[in-house]
């Protein structure tokens, strides 16, 4: 559960981190990559290689002026943590949660956002995985996965546009339902 909501915008914008805002690799280090972090894991250390996708930077910033934004991530603390560090130095993101609040259903995680304390009506997951928001469907938009080599992805960008108009909604599943619809057409 997260924090009370404190301040005036009107929802909250719940994002996976891996394939969604980033690729991470383990590994020699591959042709690109934006930086490391770095784990130790039973006195070994571990590099992984992140590369952001683009326009993340410019996504977390835009869409933090009009909402909470979420990092809800599958992925282990230790790891994401310092990803989530060197991602948004400058704080766009509210809160980070982790692999201790998914839920597991039939052997995979899944994102339970009833659990977030916020009203469904104002809360949106963007995942690349869909199977990951299958207790809401209603509220989630699965994005591409982002790999290495799709420096031509504008995915963020896209959506950064449908997070700025669709604040005439009531109901944002709705906005999501049209903007799904949409993207099919």
């Amino acid at each position: 559960m997260l924090p009370p909501l404190v301040s005036d915008k009107k929802g909250t914008i719940v994002l996976h981190l891996d394939e969604t805002l980033v690729h991470s690799s383990l590994g020699p280090p591959p042709p690109r990559y934006d930086f490391t972090v770095s784990r130790n894991k039973d006195g070994v250390t571990i590099n992984f290689y992140v590369l952001k996708r683009p326009g993340v930077d410019e996504f977390l910033e835009m869409i933090s002026k009009k909402y909470e934004v979420v990092v809800l991530t599958a992925g282990q603390e230790a790891y994401a943590s310092k990803v989530l560090d060197t991602l948004d130095p400058k704080g766009f993101i509210s809160h980070r949660v982790y692999t201790d609040s998914c839920k597991q259903v039939r052997g995979k995680f899944v994102k339970d956002l009833s659990e977030m304390g916020r009203d469904l009506r104002k809360i949106v997951i963007v995942d690349n995985n869909p199977h990951s928001f299958a207790l809401q469907p209603e509220n989630g938009i699965p994005i591409k996965p982002f790999f290495s080599d799709e420096i031509s992805d504008r995915e963020l960008m896209k959506l950064a546009g449908f997070f700025e108009r669709c604040d005439v909604f009531q109901d944002i599943r709705d906005a999501v339902n049209q903007y799904l619809r949409d993207v099919k057409e």
